[in-house]
């Protein structure tokens, strides 16, 4: 009887160490699979970061460059209004050259035009 109280004892103690041994295991088992899990979001979250960065960085990088375009486009509109009005005033004095030169030459027209007409005015009272 003892020897059957030893085995059965000696079993249980067996069945018992089996069974805690098996619920550590699966206890790392599963912490195993969490870490693993997080390690993943993890990287996958510093991946989103690293993207979102990337995608920032173009973005800033673009609007500088459309900003330095626009800037120089600005400076080109500028030099062609700065040389658009140089040249209507070159054209308007020209004009207005040209208007004083053909106004004299009227003028010199009409004088002699009227000095003719008082010569002849002239002539014909004296010639009565």
């Amino acid at each position: 009887m003892n020897q059957k109280l030893l085995f059965i004892g000696t079993t249980i103690s067996i069945l018992i160490l089996a069974i805690s041994t098996n619920h550590l295991l699966a206890q790392n088992a599963t912490t195993n699979a969490s870490n693993a899990a997080g390690n993943m979001t993890a990287a996958a979250n510093q991946t989103a970061s690293e993207l979102g960065q990337n995608a920032s960085s173009v973005l800033n990088n673009a609007g500088d460059k459309v900003g330095s375009a626009l800037s120089e486009l600005k400076q080109n509109m500028s030099n062609v209004g700065t040389e658009l009005g140089q040249n209507m005033s070159n054209v308007g004095t020209e004009i207005l050259n040209n208007t004083e030169e053909a106004a004299k030459k009227v003028g010199t027209g009409a004088a002699d035009v009227l000095s003719n007409i008082s010569g002849e005015i002239k002539e014909g009272i004296n010639g009565k």
